[in-house]
């Protein structure tokens, strides 16, 4: 029988007008996430979408791709069927038989999307119940089945049977809302803000600063894994490696030990924010969340954020560390995160950082750096890999 992979979307048919342009993203992320998985064609009717598989292809495969696409809501691999009702439990057979699946109580799921078939939703369950039951023995559980079956009806001519749709992961097509710049500092908390910023349909770059040659290029290392991890939901990726060995030399020269932590944030963000107009990006991303360290005060935040002009997105700033570690567990970043590296921040840090450092104040450090001329050198030193692209650039354009 001919497989396809059906895929329903719920926001994404919100937009009213402006729902063509989301729907059309959402198609081509499908594509590029099913590319080389026999995918041949994709249709799109009545909040739903399929993907008609080539013989020999694998649903299963197909689905486990389409399942990190975000803006899918449920997804299944599904028989296609006539809309004639004895062919629909021909059908159904077929698919029992050939899933082999074992069960002693089943419900039928039917959803009649065309009006006009001549059975209501409720009447074409009542007949494939009375058939399944008839024909494998089993009972009608509409309460707590061992197996649900579900039809759909799309019309006078098509339907589909499917057993087991899986649930995605929502939100928005990457590319619908925009290019932002993510910082990413290799520990637990940026890669989800990261990833939580492309489920709002954000294109995310990052931009990751390390201290080699002072420290290994252990964080370069897992700056760069967890890129290509966090690929596999936009598709291209790009990364910056910010050298800032430099900024912290003149920092540690220049500033008392409490503050350092804070003016690293600060050339950090000013930096980011550098390579961001360059690639045209909004606003800069970080994975703060309130309190959590001595540079995450509302304080510090305030301070940190005054020496740049884009708005800075904190879509963790709410949670605590155990939401954000079951997140990371969920995306696949945890067990990379929490692998040993140097961070730069980590490197020369006071034992009693200051936690409530006022804009005012920090000017008042940073008068003795060349703040332009250092954030300059640092963003044109940078190297990008295009990840999906194997390509390292090096002079930050």
């Amino acid at each position: 029988m001919n497989r396809e992979v059906l895929v329903r979307y719920h926001e994404v048919g919100l937009k009213g007008q402006n729902m063509p342009y989301f729907l059309d993203c959402l198609v081509a992320n499908l594509r590029r996430a099913t590319r080389g998985t026999g995918v041949q064609g994709v249709w799109q009717r009545q909040s739903q979408i399929g993907l008609v598989l080539s013989p020999g292809a694998s649903p299963a495969a197909v689905q486990r791709e389409v399942q990190r696409v975000f803006g899918v809501v449920k997804t299944a691999a599904a028989w296609r069927s006539s809309a004639e009702l004895e062919e629909i439990k021909r059908t159904v057979i077929a698919a029992l038989e050939e899933s082999r699946r074992s069960f002693s109580s089943f419900r039928i799921t039917a959803n009649r999307a065309d009006k006009s078939y001549p059975l209501t939703s409720l009447e074409v369950s009542r007949e494939l119940g009375t058939f399944v039951r008839e024909r494998t023995g089993t009972r009608v559980d509409l309460t707590r089945p061992e197996l649900t079956v579900y039809v759909d009806i799309l019309s006078s001519k098509t339907a589909f049977v499917y057993l087991d749709p899986v649930v995605g992961p929502g939100g928005l097509p990457v590319g619908t809302g925009g290019r932002v710049m993510a910082l990413l500092s290799g520990g637990i908390d940026s890669p989800v803000a990261a990833y939580r910023m492309m489920k709002r349909g954000c294109q995310v770059d990052l931009v990751h600063f390390h201290s080699f040659p002072l420290a290994d290029g252990s964080s370069r290392e897992k700056a760069v894994e967890l890129g290509e991890l966090l690929n596999r939901y936009q598709f291209h990726t790009c990364l910056y490696l910010v050298p800032f060995a430099e900024v912290q030399r003149h920092i540690i020269a220049t500033a008392p030990p409490p503050y350092r932590v804070v003016l690293y944030r600060r050339f950090m963000m000013r930096i980011a924010e550098e390579l961001a107009r360059r690639r045209a990006a909004k606003a800069l991303v970080t994975g703060e969340s309130l309190g959590q360290v001595a540079s995450q005060t509302l304080e510090n935040v305030v301070t940190i954020d005054a020496v740049v002009e884009m708005p800075v997105l904190r879509p963790l700033i709410g949670m605590d560390k155990a939401e954000i570690v079951s997140q990371a567990e969920a995306i696949g970043t945890y067990p990379v995160s929490i692998l040993p590296d140097q961070d730069c921040c980590s490197l020369f840090v006071p034992q009693h950082p200051v936690t409530r450092c006022t804009p005012e104040r920090a000017e008042r450090v940073e008068q003795g750096l060349a703040v332009e001329e250092l954030l300059r050198a640092a963003a044109d030193a940078a190297e990008i890999r295009n990840i999906d692209e194997a390509e390292v650039q090096v002079g930050g354009r």
